[in-house]
């Protein structure tokens, strides 16, 4: 089985991110019909406590695996590389176990206590088994990309999402006769039905690479000496874990501040307390929601750079890992730039477009960068990882944090800014975050980035920001659909062309990635 060039890698898990999420927002409008606000109200209780254990269970363990895996392919220690997979996989099972027990136990007291609707009780319940099945698929998916296949981890994904949405559909309509507590606990169950889908894909995919893969693509086995002992992995395999899962609840953490701090901080600014609720639902759920969307792709390709720059380490390939990096950076400016133009460009229409508020607009212009600089985070957080530096991108992350708190609490009380300065707040921070990262890498690898290696990406990005209004103008005449849509893509084009004209993107390199 041929590995995944890692931009080929990306561009599959970019799709599979895209259409999950396409399904997973296609459901909730018939799901929302069938079972009305009260029923998706106690299922979304149930769901952001089943995230936090799933975030707890899996965010850093299947890098780690992913690491390790592709660090012994490297080396030709296949044993290894098994060693580490099943090693693995039994922690996880332990792990997502001891949670989903530990969320059966603590149901009644979540329902009443925590949530304060009884009826939460069923739907923590239908929930709990689904963090021992996702814990597990997170194994498999962490070995498949250590060995640069990406397509296993995006096949389950969309097995998962479509038997998670079928299960949500079955139960609306089953179960909603005997109280909309079980139409909602049925839901949930989703989570599980699943994630069971996507293990047997998974472990059916396992035993196809094992029985199939040719002799002459198997690394040859070796002795314990460079396989080493269970504890050995397990020392590494929690080292590198660590950091990436805390690493992962620095932002959810932030979050939890920021809704706390931003509206406080308008209504010191002299904002009535609804319109400093409703500044920060446009800056948060609206601008939020569109202007971190590149990030299904950053993710992506931060994913599939992990194991390709840890088997260059491996093999001491310092050359493969800068030409690795420079071409990930490269593509993060090329995709991410002109999101960023865009989305600040034609900010008022698209929200007014998706969100029927273009008071929304604003506030997305000034957010609009930080498309790029989370881009830029996200891409060097991966090629930091890989080189083993786990705890790197969390520290980095940690300050860019407070760089942005510190901007939220000082910047929105100014007179003309308000709910401005925490978009300001998030740009910032996310600067500190991505230049922190790039100066380590610099540093780590002696990565040099080329001389004006922005520049034509910037030129196109520029010509198509000028642009966009006069497509938007020109189309207006059909409504506003057609006119955002048209001038979106007409604007995308412009910007290609340019790069194609200028040279800093080719056909071939194109075509190479679909091969």
């Amino acid at each position: 089985m041929k590995p995944d060039s890692f931009l080929r890698g990306a561009f599959i898990l970019t799709a599979a991110g895209l259409l999950v999420k396409v399904l997973g927002a296609l459901y909730r409008i018939p799901f929302t019909r069938l079972v009305g606000s009260e029923g998706v109200g106690l299922y979304q209780m149930a769901y952001p406590i089943y995230a936090t254990l799933l975030a707890l269970s899996t965010s850093g363990l299947p890098v780690a695996i992913s690491l390790l895996v592709a660090e012994k392919g490297a080396l030709g220690d296949r044993q290894g590389a098994c060693q580490t997979f099943f090693l693995s996989l039994m922690v996880l099972f332990v792990l997502g176990l001891l949670l989903s027990l530990g969320l059966f136990e603590l149901a009644p007291y979540l329902a009443t206590e925590v949530l304060g609707d009884v009826r939460a009780y069923y739907a923590l319940i239908a929930v709990a088994p689904a963090v021992l099945v996702i814990s597990v698929v997170s194994a498999f998916r962490g070995y498949f990309q250590g060995w640069q296949l990406m397509w296993p981890t995006a096949l389950s994904q969309f097995v998962e999402q479509l038997v998670r949405v079928g299960t949500i559909f079955w139960a609306a309509l089953a179960l909603l006769p005997r109280g909309v507590e079980f139409a909602a606990a049925g839901a949930a169950f989703g989570a599980f039905s699943g994630g069971f889908g996507s293990l047997l894909v998974l472990f059916g995919i396992f035993l196809w690479f094992e029985k199939t893969a040719p002799v002459n693509a198997k690394p040859r086995r070796v002795g314990p000496a460079l396989s080493g002992g269970a504890g050995h992995l397990l020392k590494r395999l929690f080292a590198y874990a660590f950091p990436v899962s805390a690493g992962s609840l620095v932002m959810p953490l932030v979050q939890t501040i920021d809704a706390v701090m931003i509206p406080n901080r308008l209504r010191a600014a002299g904002y009535a307390a609804r319109e400093a609720t409703s500044l920060f639902g446009e800056l948060s759920g609206m601008a939020g929601t569109l202007v971190y969307l590149p990030a299904v792709f950053t993710v992506s390709l931060a994913s599939s750079l992990v194991p390709n720059v840890a088997a260059a380490l491996a093999r001491g390939d310092r050359k493969e890992i800068r030409r690795q990096v420079a071409t990930a950076l490269r593509i993060t400016v090329i995709f991410c730039l002109p999101a960023a133009v865009g989305l600040g460009v034609l900010a008022a229409p698209i929200t007014a477009l998706l969100f029927g508020d273009p008071g929304a607009g604003p506030v997305t212009a000034w957010l609009a960068p930080a498309a790029f600089f989370s881009g830029l985070q996200q891409t060097t957080s991966g090629a930091l990882q890989g080189l083993g530096f786990t705890w790197l991108p969390m520290v980095n992350l940690m300050v860019g944090c407070g760089v942005k708190i510190l901007c939220n609490y000082y910047l929105t009380v100014l007179p003309g800014l308000g709910i401005k300065g925490a978009a300001l707040g998030s740009i910032f921070g996310f600067f500190t975050a991505s230049l922190l990262n790039h100066l380590s890498l610099r540093h780590l690898i002696k990565y040099e980035e080329p001389m004006f290696f922005l520049l034509r990406p910037l030129l196109a990005a520029t010509i198509m920001g000028a642009g966009l209004p006069g497509f938007y103008s020109f189309l207006s005449p059909a409504g506003d659909l057609v006119a955002t849509c048209g001038a979106v893509l007409a604007g995308g084009a412009t910007y290609f062309a340019v790069l194609l004209g200028t040279g800093e993107l080719r056909l071939s390199e194109v075509r190479r990635i679909f091969r």
